[in-house]
């Protein structure tokens, strides 16, 4: 007695590529999207404390602060300038020794997924990185 196969199997790899590859893309983007969090949370964070390395030893703190996270910004991380996504505040207590110090820079980055409709809880489609530094003012020689 012989059997007959009624079904062919050709088709059926086709199908399982169809169901498995939207996860797999999804996947990698999220590592992706992951690498440049994590890579946008290491340059606010330098940046920060560039900037406020730069301020405890200046004679004018607040504006070299600012070009310090420009300069620093701009080796980095191409096309970072002061705008809607990249902000700074800068808080200094005193500018006599002893003073301290606060620099934070923020940068939006902003979410692959922001349109589908699991991962759109992010509000206006970016993430805030925030990065802090403090230091105190040393005395000049």
């Amino acid at each position: 007695m012989s059997k007959f196969k009624f079904y062919s199997e050709k088709g059926s790899i086709f199908i399982e590529l169809a169901l498995v590859m939207p996860l797999l893309i999804l996947l990698i983007a999220g590592i992706i999207q992951f690498g440049f969090l994590l890579n946008a949370k290491i340059a606010v964070n330098s940046a920060s404390y560039e900037a406020a390395r730069i301020a405890t030893l200046s004679d004018s703190p607040e504006s070299d602060a600012v070009s310090a996270v420009l300069t620093y910004a701009s080796s980095t991380m191409p096309g970072w300038n002061f705008d809607e996504r990249l902000s700074m505040k800068i808080d200094i207590s005193s500018k006599d020794p002893g003073g301290v110090v606060q620099i934070v820079v923020t940068y939006k980055i902003p979410v692959f997924f922001s349109k589908i409709p699991p991962f759109s809880m992010v509000g206006d489609g970016s993430i805030e990185m925030r990065g802090s530094s403090v230091m105190s003012i040393e005395e000049k020689e």
